[in-house]
């Protein structure tokens, strides 16, 4: 898929009307130290729910999730060949165009940065992959600009 018709097949953002500018948020910012590993940060729990802003580099997947991409602070390849999708760094986020479902996006080489809801927790798509964060796109109706942008 191009980057016109992704844009062109994003997901409307609920509510409608005025909306409070995104939230920017950055990979740093996803977790806190803890002896049981990593745990999502305040910060990261206090904008569930909320519009975010975020940039980073499409990861590059033997297997791309449909309806989607994972964004990622550095740019990533995924050779899933017995291991999933275990190449991925832990701050990767699945960034979910639900209007594209069921579609293989084309993978974009730039930093991109997306605005839409962040949601946190486990959640099985499709393919049987677990993301633990994402971000549903909002459509062009209900942003200041694309949602989903070349840097």
């Amino acid at each position: 898929m191009t980057l016109a018709a992704v844009v062109a097949v994003l997901l409307v953002a609920p509510g409608g009307g005025r909306e409070a500018p995104p939230v920017p948020l950055a990979f740093p910012e996803f977790f806190d130290p803890s002896p049981q590993g990593l745990e999502p940060s305040v910060r990261l729990r206090g904008l569930a729910g909320k519009r975010v802003r975020l940039i980073g580099y499409m990861a590059r997947m033997e297997l791309p999730p449909k309806g989607g991409f994972y964004l990622c602070p550095s740019p990533v390849l995924v050779t899933e060949a017995g291991g999933g999708t275990a190449d991925l760094p832990p701050d990767a986020v699945l960034v979910v165009a639900r209007s594209a479902k069921g579609k293989e996006l084309a993978h974009i080489q730039r930093v991109l940065e997306v605005t839409g809801v962040l949601e946190l927790g486990p959640q099985v798509d499709e393919d049987g992959r677990v993301s633990r964060i994402r971000i549903v796109l909002e459509g062009p109706a209900n942003a200041r600009r694309h949602p989903f942008q070349l840097r």
